[in-house]
């Protein structure tokens, strides 16, 4: 496939979009003269509801000055973050853009990391870690081996989330050496996305031209407890679906017999070697039916959510020559399986988040009257 010259995209979630988002993109038009966002949808990497509807989020990166924005579809969504770097990074090769560009908080460790995690030996040193640590987790067992590589400090660094996805991202895109890699400072003056979050969404944290598109959010969580009465209605086997081993299978099974509310409910599936987001994750399994078999396959199929008007012969050229199916209207998707399994979880998703019908969306287009 003909690489699309010029062209570089962000993974990313913009749950909300924020200053940091900015200067990345600021960083990225410097040198790429149309930066995409492939972007998650309504179900976000560490398990739970995005904070606004997918489409809101991509105008109001379009707004700030992105080119366009793709969706990194459910159930991808919502994987680990191996499996989310897998998906996305997968998208990116398949429409042909030229350069995959991200923040990461330490470059030069991130860097020095590179020919360590793409080696073979890795993710067996990993495994190795967690057989002879039984109660370490697989983030764990990753700073491990890269402290032995690298040392206790830098290890350390490397195991904050942007720096993990960073490494995620680096190790996909290495399997097959299409895309180029482009590392961007990450610059920590600027408020997180969950600092913002947490604060509920205060206007002045985000670029004016972002504020009217989170003016309703959604709660962390709020599909959580729709997952926890999912899980003690579930009779079937948990321990086939996505993120959820045996041992996991029996910690839900016992405290949906014994929890109150949701949040009692994932505080009793806790075990030593899973994190939070682990725990969640495996909650929307059961809510949305995920299975490993589900979860290891590669996205076929992305939808436009939003674009600038003037970047309309890119994503035309780019669906054209697209190895996946990329297009415009959900309705054009009925008949692909993995969209019918993400159709599903969108009507659920309509009901908490009070969205329209998911199949009558159309991408936002800055330029055209809406």
């Amino acid at each position: 496939m003909e690489r699309l010259k010029g062209t570089a995209a962000v993974i990313c979630e913009f749950n909300p979009f924020h200053y940091g988002h900015r200067h990345l993109l600021t960083e990225a038009k410097k040198k790429y003269a149309t930066v995409f966002g492939i972007m998650s949808g309504n179900l976000i990497q560490r398990g739970g509801n995005a904070c606004c509807d997918k489409y809101l989020r991509a105008a109001a990166a379009v707004e700030c000055g992105f080119d366009g924005v793709l969706e990194l579809p459910f159930p991808f969504s919502s994987l680990s973050a191996r499996d989310f770097a897998r998906a996305g990074v997968y998208i990116a090769e398949k429409t042909g853009i030229e350069t995959l560009f991200f923040g990461a908080e330490d470059v030069e460790a991130v860097t020095q990391a590179k020919d360590i995690v793409c080696a073979d030996s890795y993710e067996q040193e990993i495994s190795e870690y967690i057989k002879r640590e039984k109660n370490l987790s697989y983030p764990k067992a990753a700073e491990a081996v890269l402290a032995r590589h690298l040392g206790a400090e830098k290890a350390k660094s490397l195991s904050r989330p942007n720096n993990i996805l960073a490494i995620e991202y680096i190790k996909a895109a290495s399997k097959s050496g299409v895309l180029n890699i482009d590392i961007i400072k990450r610059a920590e003056i600027f408020a997180s996305a969950g600092s913002i979050r947490y604060l509920g969404v205060p206007t002045e944290k985000l670029p004016s031209e972002a504020r009217p598109f989170f003016e309703k959010v959604i709660p962390d969580g709020s599909v959580l407890p729709f997952a926890a009465v999912a899980a003690k209605l579930y009779n079937g086997d948990k321990a086939m679906l996505y993120g959820i081993d045996e041992s996991l299978a029996g910690r839900i099974t016992k405290a949906c017999r014994e929890a109150g509310d949701h949040k009692e409910l994932l505080e009793m599936c806790k075990g030593a070697n899973e994190t939070d987001a682990r725990i969640r994750r495996a909650f929307l399994s059961i809510l949305f039916g995920i299975t490993k078999y589900q979860a290891a396959e590669m996205p076929t199929y992305t939808l436009l959510l939003a674009a600038n008007k003037e970047t309309t012969p890119v994503v035309k050229k780019m669906a054209k020559q697209s190895e996946i199916t990329l297009c415009a209207k959900p309705y054009d998707l009925v008949g692909n399986k993995q969209f019918e399994n993400s159709l599903r979880a969108e009507r659920v998703l309509r009901q908490i988040m009070n969205l329209p019908d998911p199949l009558r969306r159309i991408p936002y287009i800055k330029g055209e009257k809406q």
